[in-house]
């Protein structure tokens, strides 16, 4: 986690300073089989914003969505005939070196419009203030030219938006500069005759020996390291762009020239990498000129870190190369949960389609109510979930197979699911879940005083019928049969759900000791009295085994030290997920009322098997 006025910093500047673009459609599974980069990274953007995000530097509603860009405006830079020539597989496997019959064609060029739709956005974003950074995390299709696609470029997002600004009535002078391994051939091409779009280059592979009117590329040899990298970057790019004063800059900020990158031969290190982004952008502010960013090449498994690192620094104005460390269960997913797409949520079951939604863009809330959980989810964003959150795999794993889910959100009140499966040809209920949202009133001191609005579990049963109860997996009360072991992840997934939907907290009512315990310290009763008491409770249970612990409780063996049976109050817990809900439970309202029931409850004593007890 990052610090907190590093967070603060990275808020505030990402309402006007800094944008991020993306899209969850920019990542096409399909294109991890290319043939000429094995295990292609394809969700660099995704591992980006998680990265981000778990730092909380970056917050789901702080990326702006990708549009898809209409195809009169690609018809600004490309032809009509090569324009209908994309729609063919024939013709997408060239560029993707993929065979016609591997190719899906409609998932890839709408990745690639809203790439392209991304860049336009981002361009008449930046100019709008001196200064700006807009960052792509995609595009930087430099390979399209007007009437070609190559090197896993189909339409020239730069160009695109350079057309689209020329048609706005932007006529500034504006600079590409390109620092990808890769050689810009489309960009070069594209402005062969144009004196106003400067295309500048450092690179190591040649992809076209056309000089463009305004243009100055530095082909370097292989095994560049920083040094030498940085000296041609810093010795070059300042005259050049003094003698232009360019009123825009689009920056392709390729990391295929880190060291090990799959298709590039530099040997530049992350700290190389992060430096020469630096550079690029210190420059722009210098020329009081706007900035656009996007990710080009990288095929290395530290290509997206680099990107990382870059816009770390450009939110926070650190400069350090992060280190990986690990993550809570909570972190992963809470970061997972950013990834989701609110569209593919709520989408229906069956084949993928290029509906009205995908052409609009559209990520707003749903359609069809009555066929949605919580009027949100449909059977099939729930699946989708169970996957990304690899709660899918943790069952497989146990044996099962043929997993069947099943929604049924006709009634308000509720709202059922169930997950079924196969294992040794005999069907078995796994999960058998009830949620409703409720409202509860609002306790005295919550801000502002509306109604808590809450995400309940009615209902939740997790459970492994194929297995018996041993040593390493005790019955606990209640329990007909063991559980399936997820859950701590159930339960962070409902809660995601809660945010999600932008509630105040994710509630349950235990009916027993250990299901409260569960919760952990997350987890707190509404009541402070209770929450005190439970407490109380809690510091002499807690050494103990928690079965052990669940069944004195259930067995009536935990007493106050009067002899009396401590009786278990089943009252509605709640993990906050409202920034208001998470204020009053640390607030003197609650706080003040919980000390004193726990102090209450230790003057009483909890103790255990007592000689007399009262009935």
């Amino acid at each position: 986690m990052a610090k907190w006025h590093q967070r603060r910093t990275a808020h505030r500047r990402l309402r006007d300073q800094v944008g991020l673009w993306y899209h969850p459609q920019y990542k096409v599974d399909a294109l991890v089989e290319t043939a000429r980069v094995p295990g292609i990274e394809v969700a660099r953007g995704e591992k980006i914003l998680g990265s981000l995000g778990a730092e909380d530097l970056v917050r789901p509603k702080q990326v702006r969505p990708a549009p898809l860009v209409a195809l009169a405006e690609l018809a600004r830079a490309h032809g009509q005939a090569y324009l209908e020539r994309t729609a063919r597989p024939q013709y997408l496997g060239r560029i993707f070196g993929l065979e016609a019959h591997d190719i899906d064609v409609d998932p890839v060029l709408v990745a690639q419009r809203r790439q392209v739709g991304a860049t336009v956005e981002a361009a008449r974003w930046a100019i709008q203030r001196k200064g700006r950074v807009a960052f792509n995390l995609g595009g930087g299709f430099h390979h399209a030219e007007p009437e070609s696609g190559s090197g896993f470029c189909v339409y020239n997002d730069i160009a695109v938006a350079i057309a689209s600004l020329r048609s706005d009535g932007f006529d500034a002078p504006i600079a590409i500069v390109d620092l990808d391994y890769h050689q810009g051939n489309g960009n070069i091409v594209t402005y062969e005759d144009d004196k106003t779009v400067f295309t500048y280059s450092i690179h190591g592979s040649v992809w076209s020996h056309v000089e463009a009117a305004a243009d100055e590329q530095f082909l370097l040899p292989s095994k560049v390291d920083d040094e030498t990298y940085l000296q041609k970057l810093r010795e070059s790019l300042p005259p050049s762009l003094e003698r232009i004063q360019p009123g825009l800059i689009f920056y392709v900020a390729g990391t295929d020239v880190l060291e090990g990158d799959h298709l590039g031969e530099f040997m530049l290190t992350r700290q190389g990498v992060l430096d020469r982004d630096r550079f690029v952008i210190e420059l722009a502010r210098m020329h009081e000129c706007p900035a656009v960013v996007t990710l080009g090449g990288g095929y290395s498994s530290d290509a997206w870190r680099a990107s990382t690192d870059f816009i770390r620094w450009l939110l926070t104005d650190e400069a350090r190369v992060s280190v990986e460390s690990a993550q809570s269960t909570y972190e992963q997913y809470e970061q997972i949960a950013k990834e989701l797409d609110p569209y593919e949520l709520q989408r229906a079951s069956g084949a993928w389609q290029l509906t009205e939604a995908d052409l609009m863009g559209d990520l707003a809330g749903p359609r069809y109510k009555s066929t949605r959980l919580l009027d949100y989810y449909s059977r099939h964003g729930i699946e989708f979930a169970l996957e990304k959150y690899g709660l899918a795999d943790q069952v497989r794993e146990l044996g099962f197979t043929d997993l069947a889910l099943k929604i049924d959100p006709t009634d308000p009140d509720r709202q059922h699911l169930t997950l079924r499966a196969k294992k040794g040809g005999e069907e078995y209920l796994l999960v058998d879940q009830v949620l409703r949202r409720v409202t509860r009133p609002a306790p005295e001191g919550l801000e502002p005083p509306d109604e808590l609005r809450l995400l309940y579990i009615e209902w939740m049963l997790l459970q492994n019928p194929t297995t018996s109860f041993s040593l390493r997996q005790p019955q606990w009360p209640g329990q007909d049969h063991p559980g399936l072991g997820v859950g701590e992840e159930a339960m962070l997934m409902l809660f995601q759900g809660a945010q999600r939907l932008e509630l105040d907290g994710l509630a349950h009512h235990p009916s027993r000791y250990h299901i409260a315990f569960i919760g952990g310290a997350q987890s707190f009763f509404l009541d402070p009295k209770i929450q005190g008491r439970f407490e109380a409770i809690r510091e002499v249970l807690s050494p103990m085994d928690l079965s052990e612990a669940a069944w004195k409780m259930e067995r009536g063996e935990v007493c106050w030290s009067d002899g009396e049976q401590v009786e278990w109050i089943p009252e509605d817990m709640v993990i906050p997920a409202s920034e208001r809900l998470f204020a009053y439970l640390g607030s003197a309202h609650y706080q003040q009322p919980r000390a004193a029931a726990l102090e209450s409850a230790r003057e009483r004593g909890v103790v255990l098997e007592p000689t007399v007890r009262t009935r």
